[in-house]
């Protein structure tokens, strides 16, 4: 035996230090190897598996899909989209109007693939730490509800993203329970979440080419319009054609901003246009395209907010030699068809636009532009 063990081992403390030293040693290790054997058969007996069993079947089956999210002491959000007769989805706080049809179909997609990838709590008392107190409870979980008539086919808790949040194939993770249940899971899938209602409006406004475009004339049918058009479609800038004399334009950067303002754009929100009445004297923009195509814009106050009424129609004075008088018939058809039966809350920057005056988009006239 080596000299420094002998003297340890004829030292009675150091003795009893040494082996309630290597005692201990051994007790962790063993807890480790036990810690670590159990954990690893727990993975092993867990297999993913989809949060509603042969939901993805009956897909064509869902007539309503509901979202409801919390607004802290306000309440509750609701946001309920239904399957019309023609298969086309609409939601129901906006009078039907039509919900974005790649939304639906992936709020649809998303509820019948998503998995239970691992277990998570079962305490309730754990359920805000992972997001999934209910929205009646002012938790921050947002509720999504598949129905067919009075039928609820699925409902599922949606809470916080956790901080790994895609697994090793790149799919989306995040915490759920199934309504009504306290067991909660980490699941693997992407769904939709948005809170307010006109993120689930379909965005699909005023979609008339820049190219087709030919005219727009603020202040429409009174007696200080602004005209902005260009001669063809070769011409790339739009120009003020009524400019009073002693003034000038502010330059072809601030026409085409006015001209092209709804190009391109979308709205803030949307009613029934029975909900809005105009006064006679609204202001008015018309949009002239170069087959002979007249879209009329009227604008009205409600709520602090500018909004718009359109409709569509075919004037062959306005179109230009050759031009396409049925295309022009088709445009106005399908324009009436979208936009004809509601009213538009327009974004700040579109009614700013369109309400300015000769004297807002003129100056006054210097030697150089004589």
């Amino acid at each position: 035996m080596p000299a420094a063990l002998q003297s340890i081992w004829e030292n009675r403390p150091l003795r009893n230090l040494a082996m309630l030293a290597a005692a201990t040693v051994v007790a962790v290790v063993a807890a480790v190897i036990a810690v670590a054997t159990d954990h690893s058969s727990v993975q092993a007996r867990f297999t993913p598996h989809p949060l509603f069993e042969g939901l993805d079947t009956r897909l064509d089956q869902v007539d309503r899909i509901v979202y409801t999210a919390s607004q802290g002491l306000h309440g509750e959000v609701r946001i309920a989209m239904s399957r019309g007769a023609d298969g086309v989805w609409g939601v129901d706080e906006r009078g039907g109007y039509p919900a974005g049809a790649e939304l639906v179909k992936k709020a649809l997609l998303g509820m019948g693939e998503v998995e239970a990838y691992e277990p998570r709590t079962a305490s309730p008392d754990w359920h805000r730490n992972l997001g999934l107190m209910a929205p009646e409870d002012i938790g921050s979980a947002i509720r999504i509800e598949f129905f067919r008539g009075d039928e609820r086919m699925a409902g599922l808790l949606v809470g916080k993203m956790p901080e790994r949040a895609v697994d090793v194939r790149g799919e989306g993770l995040i915490y759920v329970r199934r309504d009504g249940e306290d067991q909660s899971w980490l699941a693997r899938g992407r769904l939709p979440l948005h809170k307010t209602v006109a993120e689930w409006l379909d965005p699909t406004f005023v979609d008339i080419p820049r190219e087709e475009l030919a005219r727009v004339t603020l202040w429409g049918g009174t007696d200080n319009p602004v005209i902005i058009e260009r001669a063809s479609r070769d011409e790339s800038d739009f120009a003020i054609v009524n400019i009073p004399a002693g003034r000038a334009t502010r330059g072809a950067p601030v026409v085409n901003g006015v001209a092209t303002t709804l190009i391109g754009k979308s709205f803030d929100d949307v009613a029934p246009a029975d909900m809005l009445d105009l006064p006679e004297d609204a202001p008015t923009v018309f949009f002239d395209t170069f087959d002979g195509m007249r879209l009329t814009m009227s604008m009205g106050g409600q709520g602090g907010a500018l909004w718009a009424k359109f409709s569509a129609e075919v004037d062959p004075a306005l179109a230009a030699d050759g031009a396409d008088g049925e295309a022009a018939a088709a445009r106005a058809d399908a324009l009436n068809a979208r936009l004809g039966a509601w009213v538009y809350k327009l974004p700040q920057d579109v009614g700013g636009q369109f309400t300015q005056t000769m004297d807002l988009l003129t100056r006054e006239a210097g030697p150089a532009d004589l």
